[in-house]
């Protein structure tokens, strides 16, 4: 949500300097273009021009763009372009914030995947049996799916060799230069109702490396 005092600061930037406040929201849609490609697995195709974010979005699944984001984006990113590079009247400057405030709105209220990190760290065995020694170059990380409705839509295992936290809200990135990944693996299951008890899962067949990042730091 675009709060009145960030849509107040950017209107008092324009007051002293249209390209001050132009560029500022820019970084902004840029900042939240990239939180939206990240939930969808495209960020790593994102050049930093803002009309591109468009074309990715268009192709990616389970994403439902704004019919007017296209043609709203189209002309701010021409009026910026003109504010930055040019002279341009305080008529001209309102109006490309005008446009930038509408789809900063747009772009933070398309419902989009999310994903959850659930449990980190887990040892993860290279034999049905999960007979020591774990892994050692891997670890496994459940993440909870959650649709763009908000509903919870399963938990999986991903191996990972990044840190993470329960609770954390990740994007849906993947090392693509480890194209080897990792074998089928197993792990334990700890049981809610019995510390003591652990139930063997299979974890993956073969996977990749899951590296998604935190959303706050995109």
């Amino acid at each position: 949500m675009v709060t009145a005092t960030f849509e107040q600061q950017i209107l008092e930037d324009a007051a002293a300097s249209p390209i001050v406040a132009i560029m500022r929201l820019t970084l902004e849609i840029d900042r939240e273009l990239r939180r939206l490609l990240a939930a969808t697995g495209n960020l790593a195709q994102y050049q930093g021009e803002l009309p591109e974010a468009i074309v990715l979005l268009e192709k990616a699944n389970g994403i439902e763009l704004p019919r007017e984001l296209k043609d709203t984006l189209t002309q701010f990113w021409s009026l910026r372009n003109q504010i930055v590079h040019s002279n341009v009247s305080q008529h001209i400057a309102l109006r490309a914030l005008d446009y930038g405030l509408r789809i900063l709105k747009m772009v933070k209220s398309i419902p989009r995947y999310s994903y959850i990190v659930v449990r980190a760290d887990i040892p993860v065995y290279a034999n049905s049996a999960c007979n020591p020694p774990a892994r050692e170059d891997v670890r496994g990380v459940i993440l909870e799916t959650f649709s763009p409705e908000g509903n919870p839509t399963g938990r999986h295992i991903f191996p990972s060799t990044k840190k993470y936290w329960p609770g954390e809200s990740v994007s849906w990135e993947w090392n693509r230069q480890n194209e080897k990944g990792w074998g089928a693996s197993w792990y334990q299951e700890l049981d809610s109702n019995d510390p003591s008890r652990r139930t063997i899962k299979s974890a993956w067949g073969d996977s990749l490396e899951f590296v998604g990042r935190n959303l706050e730091d995109i």
